[in-house]
């Protein structure tokens, strides 16, 4: 596949997708040399610090309907990530049709659990999908007293489960090997 072509269709996959920007993949991005963290602040990123390393919270806050708002400006990692997806695609081992049904199968999975922490009581709030349902499922819950709570979590953690698995087998890149 030509660069040119690559990128077309990178661009059409990514505008599609957005679960690595929408909390659904990651929790933060760790800001690398470079990166100008006062500037990504001043345009509406979530920017923190633990000791001298600095990182962006997820979800992306300009990340507009599936879209980089901050593209020109976006940090490192944001430039240099692809996905499982677009390293198939480039090696010519998977369609960009075949790619944007796993996405879409994937966003109905991620929406299938945001809707479930819902219905257990949780409520949107902007925080990444894994924290909510840590958040949720640390919050014990009394069998005697509500039942339908402990069916609606169970349906939750195999939700979340399969979520997972998904996510890690065909979106993230596989670990570097040393």
């Amino acid at each position: 596949m030509s660069s040119s072509s690559f990128a077309e269709t990178a661009t059409r996959l990514c505008t599609a997708c957005g679960l690595c920007c929408d909390g659904t993949m990651f929790q933060i991005v760790k800001m690398q040399p470079g990166d100008r963290t006062s500037e990504l602040a001043r345009l509406g990123m979530r920017i923190r610090s633990k000791g001298d390393e600095f990182h962006m919270e997820q979800p992306c806050p300009a990340l507009k309907e599936r879209c980089c708002t901050i593209y020109a400006q976006r940090p490192t990692r944001c430039r240099l990530f692809h996905c499982q997806q677009l390293r198939l695609i480039e090696a010519d081992e998977t369609t960009e049709a075949s790619a944007l049904d796993l996405i879409r199968q994937t966003q109905a999975q991620a929406a299938q659990v945001r809707e479930l922490i819902e219905r257990c009581g949780l409520r949107e709030d902007g925080q990444p999908l894994i924290e909510r349902f840590e958040r949720l499922m640390s919050t014990p819950v009394d069998e005697n007293l509500e039942p339908e709570l402990v069916v609606l979590r169970a349906e939750l953690d195999g939700a979340m489960r399969r979520l997972r698995l998904v996510i890690n087998r065909e979106f993230r890149p596989p670990p570097l090997s040393h």
